[in-house]
């Protein structure tokens, strides 16, 4: 334990490598719950339960610190007003339209890279059904009837070629992207957005969170999504690479406005609620911000070149 408490500590000082470190075994460890193992695992041992607190806990308390906790708190109380400060928020945030999709994916973006998007955002859109599905433990009423309806959408509503993991997967292909390589080539970021979404979704307690962070993925990917699309067409990649994407710009505009509805509406009545649905907002805009500074960061040169 003495050496996950100082990876801890050095990724909390800024060190880029042991972040990377951090949130990697944070992620094997996170596979145990999210992936059906062909042999014996170490699911259940109570050293890496420890290990695995001390992991989330650390994570946690980082992404605290990047929250404005006064925002939070002046937060409207009444639930339409609450939903349009959420909505608000992201708006004003840095990570709203944000340059690396709208400058460099629409306009620059190569196959090359293309292929590095595909695999960091891997974390996210190749396991939202299982995010979907752990969510939705305990709730009731319009919450569970919404989350449920989210995820026939993403089990292809009954059609096994339709499934959007399915679907997903198929970029795997086009791209020839192995299991191994997606290992080796996700990003502390991109690790830790994979990360946040199996915290919140796993446990009863972050509900509230994960109804912000979830709610806050779908409600700005049409808009990344439509960039995508627009990059792929110009490079005239295989059609079939490119469904997915296509399908989520309609599904997720109408996921996210039932969302807002049905979920985060009737669930603003309560304080306790609005600040754990405002905390995962923030963390999932956070989060996301960051992940994209470093990929535009990574290409900037380029960008620039080709102005």
């Amino acid at each position: 334990m003495s050496e996950v408490g100082a990876l801890n500590a050095s990724a909390a000082a800024g060190d880029q490598r042991a972040f990377r470190l951090q949130q990697l075994l944070l992620a094997r460890i996170y596979d145990l719950v999210m992936k059906i193992p062909d042999g014996p695992t170490a699911e259940g041992s109570v050293v890496l339960n420890g290990i695995l607190t001390a992991l989330e806990r650390a994570t946690i308390a980082a992404e605290d610190a990047a929250v404005d906790w006064a925002a939070v708190d002046a937060a409207p109380t009444t639930p339409a007003e609450y939903l349009s400060w959420l909505k608000q928020s992201a708006r004003g945030h840095r990570v709203f339209k944000h340059p690396y999709y709208t400058r460099f994916i629409r306009n620059h973006a190569t196959a090359e890279h293309l292929r590095k998007y595909v695999i960091q955002e891997s974390v996210v859109d190749g396991r939202f059904d299982d995010l979907l599905a752990l969510m939705q433990v305990g709730t009731a009423g319009p919450a569970k009837m919404e989350i449920a309806n989210n995820f026939w959408d993403e089990m292809g509503n009954g059609k096994p070629d339709e499934v959007h993991t399915t679907l997903f997967n198929q970029l795997y292909e086009v791209f020839d992207i192995t299991p191994q390589e997606l290992e080796d080539s996700l990003t502390a970021t991109a690790l830790l957005s994979g990360n946040l979404a199996v915290l919140l979704c796993r446990y009863r307690r972050f509900y509230p969170e994960a109804v912000g962070f979830l709610g806050m993925t779908e409600w700005l990917v049409p808009d990344r999504f439509v960039q995508v699309v627009g990059a792929w067409e110009r490079l005239g990649l295989p059609e079939v690479g490119i469904v997915y994407h296509r399908l989520h710009i309609t599904v997720d505009s109408q996921h996210a406005a039932g969302w807002f509805h049905n979920i985060v509406l009737p669930s603003a009545d309560s304080a306790y609620m609005r600040r754990g649905i405002a905390r995962g907002t923030l963390w999932r805009l956070n989060s996301s911000a960051r992940y994209l500074d470093e990929r535009l960061d990574e290409v900037s040169e380029l960008i620039t070149a080709s102005s």
